[in-house]
């Protein structure tokens, strides 16, 4: 497998440089964030289930039906530093007859010490492909049908060589099927790889720093979180995927935050069309399509300002810059893609402070997007 070296070697000094800038201060954070935790002696200790049916649009989907809900509790109530654990659920279908049916346990033990997620999803899609690169462009036929299910395995402990606050190891299945190429001219050419879909096996390392005092809302703290997955060659296609997810969270007065995110992924070797980064979606550059660009290396930077204005409603305005490239020299700020907007929030959990959230974006070119959800995009 080619790998390009030089973006891991990129990547890993900018990781460093940000724990090394930001250790002292999220230590003195955790540190008061655990002495108040431990003064807390009315810890809720029963299971909070909170469910809902939902109707939601965005560019993916387009009008769409589902229910869903999220289970929050302590796998181990007397542990007073322990987060909260929580599985969420849900399932949809949409107007353009696809679904998705998905759950995404989360868990917390020995004081933080040990994460368990093991995400499961499935479902029909139909999806667009405009081909390869940042200018890519609409001619009416971007449409296909997939079939995806995916399965991972993420197990968390403290880091031996490293100062995040967890590290471990990563498995992942994905098996992708394309079940009709349309009128999708560029799929329909075999030398666009993946576009017969397949079977892939991954292996990874990742590491997760996290000093946030609310893993819903965060009011301060930070979260960064580095992955570096391997897709050996029994699997249908070769290939790394590299990730870097940097967060903080500034507050001048409670619930009123600025929130910074900076988002990086590259693919290392030659990855299918459908695992290459790709730019929009429901948590970064919202209204795009999610891959409405697509290449082997992807940056965007997003800021978002959070506030509660009345009782349980809230709102948030939000902007953001990013863009795809063939690799990390070659990024081009000349074409960089821009998304701005703006949402409401309803806190239906106060204690937890998670959010119900419809958030409304507009990109470059007319692109729009209408999202609804529960937690923020970071």
């Amino acid at each position: 497998m080619k790998m390009n070296y030089r973006e891991i070697i990129c990547l890993l000094i900018f990781w460093d440089l940000l724990l090394n800038v930001q250790h002292a201060n999220a230590q003195e954070e955790i540190l008061s964030d655990s002495l108040l935790i431990k003064t807390d002696s009315l810890r809720v200790k029963k299971i909070n289930f909170n469910g809902y049916p939902y109707a939601f649009y965005t560019p993916e989907t387009q009008l769409a039906f589902g229910a869903g809900g999220i289970i929050v509790f302590y796998t181990k109530p007397s542990d007073t530093i322990l987060k909260p654990s929580k599985i969420g659920f849900g399932g949809h279908y949409s107007t353009n007859n696809q679904y998705k049916l998905s759950v995404n346990p989360a868990l917390y033990f020995n004081e933080n010490k040990l994460f368990i997620r093991t995400p499961i999803s499935f479902g029909v899609f139909v999806d667009k492909f405009w081909g390869i690169g940042n200018d890519t462009q609409e001619n009416g036929t971007e449409q296909y049908e997939r079939e995806t299910i995916t399965a991972s395995f993420i197990l968390q402990s403290p880091p031996i060589l490293f100062s995040a606050s967890r590290s471990g190891i990563i498995l992942e299945y994905d098996k992708t099927t394309i079940t009709d190429k349309k009128e999708n001219e560029l799929l329909k050419n075999d030398s666009i790889v993946g576009n017969k879909g397949g079977e892939l096996y991954g292996i990874g390392y990742d590491l997760t720093w996290d000093s946030r005092d609310n893993i819903f809302f965060p009011n301060k703290g930070g979260y960064q979180y580095f992955k570096l997955i391997i897709y050996p060659e029994f699997s249908d296609y070769n290939f790394g995927l590299l990730e870097l997810d940097v967060s903080r969270y500034i507050s001048f007065k409670e619930d009123h935050v600025f929130a910074f995110n900076l988002y990086m992924s590259s693919a290392l070797g030659t990855a299918p069309f459908y695992k290459l980064p790709a730019l929009g979606g429901q948590k970064r550059m919202r209204g795009y399509f999610n891959g409405r660009y697509r290449d082997n290396f992807y940056a965007t930077l997003q800021l978002e300002y959070r506030q509660y204005f009345w009782k349980k409603f809230g709102f948030v305005a939000f902007g953001g810059i990013g863009d795809v490239s063939s690799e990390l020299i070659t990024y081009d700020f000349s074409t960089v893609k821009y998304s701005i907007g703006g949402g409401l929030r309803y806190l239906f959990n106060k204690k937890q402070k998670i959010n119900l959230r419809m958030d409304i974006a507009v990109g470059r070119d007319g692109n729009t997007g209408i999202y609804f959800g529960l937690e923020e995009a970071f």
